[in-house]
């Protein structure tokens, strides 16, 4: 695994600070911008080639009731932003960024021609009554989010995902990995009724795997998104592209990825703190900062294309001009370590 590159961070961080304006003025993103300059190896910075990959995949465990909506849901959604029809697709064009719908799990048949076909299989098992995939499986769905990330060709990529069931094996995999309990991950999803959400909880908890290898927990618990996910926040260490995480399901996927190869989180950058209970215990571990605090829990990589014009917005002013030196300004010092 590659390091960040501590001296384009360095010369980044001096490039912020010659900037006409207070030390640190824009917080995060300020630093956010520095992580990518480590991440890309330059402080010179181009995040012009958008991708929002969102890996597609039905869950076995939607069998019960665990979720409001069935997974045939997903095929329809699928191609749905496929055909440039979804929420995600309304926010991408906004933000500059291609959309790329994946299917690696689904089990209904789709309809658009635009959905890249990596498909590993049509559904995974309920993972009640047996293991979700086979461990070649979780493999090639790892594999699969690394092959989507290197073809996007992007400048920075986001990924999300589309699959009913999801948020429950999210849950498990997060409490099984961070030694959690069931009521410290579990949501409401989509959207449960009390009794939905206490039958939830009670399948999460009794599946929870403490100490279980991260390749045979995904083989074990699902999803094919998932998987992909993980794969492709490795790729993006491995080939030093910023791969920004969208909410729950993605975190979980992230927190994954780290297990399998340490350090990827280095190069993984937080955009939502949402709904989901997982969110914010999968930041706290990986040691993420969310931005964007506005309660979401839309999916399908909303979250992560919401950061782009945030990030555009700041390099704008990270590429300024408008500095202390041409001011004939004394810079700022830096005396307090709110300050960084």
């Amino acid at each position: 695994m590659p390091f960040l590159d501590r001296d384009a961070m360095d010369e980044s961080k001096k490039k912020w600070d010659s900037v006409a304006h207070p030390l640190h003025g824009l917080g995060t993103m300020e630093d956010i911008i520095v992580q990518i300059a480590g991440i890309t190896g330059s402080a010179d910075i181009d995040l012009t080639k958008k991708n929002i990959l969102i890996f597609c995949g039905d869950n076995g465990i939607s069998e019960t009731a665990v979720s409001q909506s069935g997974s045939a849901v997903t095929a329809m959604v699928a191609d749905e932003i496929a055909e440039n029809k979804s929420s995600v697709n309304r926010m991408a064009a906004v933000a500059g960024a291609e959309v790329s719908c994946i299917d690696v799990g689904i089990k209904d048949e789709t309809h658009s021609g635009n959905i890249i076909q990596k498909n590993i299989v049509r559904g995974t098992k309920n993972f009640l009554e047996s293991p979700a995939m086979e461990a070649d499986q979780a493999r090639s769905c790892i594999k699969a989010g690394e092959e989507a990330l290197k073809e996007s060709g992007a400048d920075i990529a986001a990924v999300g995902e589309m699959g009913i069931g999801d948020t429950t094996c999210a849950a498990v995999i997060t409490a099984s990995l961070l030694n959690l309990s069931a009521e410290d991950v579990t949501g409401r999803g989509a959207g449960l009724s009390d009794d939905g959400l206490l039958f939830k909880r009670k399948v999460i908890s009794q599946n929870i795997r403490y100490g279980e290898d991260p390749l045979k927990l995904l083989a074990r618990i699902g999803g094919t998104e998932i998987g992909a996910m993980a794969g492709a926040f490795i790729s993006g260490a491995e080939n030093r592209i910023p791969v920004v995480a969208d909410g729950a399901v993605s975190l979980s996927a992230a927190l994954l990825a780290e297990k399998l190869v340490p350090g990827t989180k280095n190069f993984i950058i937080a955009s939502i703190a949402g709904r989901e209970p997982v969110t914010k215990a999968v930041s706290d571990a990986l040691g993420l900062d969310p931005v964007i605090y506005a309660n979401l829990s839309l999916g399908e990589g909303t979250g992560a294309v919401m950061l782009f014009p945030l990030l555009d917005e700041a390099l704008a002013v990270y590429n300024s001009a408008h500095s202390f030196k041409g001011m004939k300004l004394e810079p700022y010092k830096a005396f307090g370590k709110e300050q960084k």
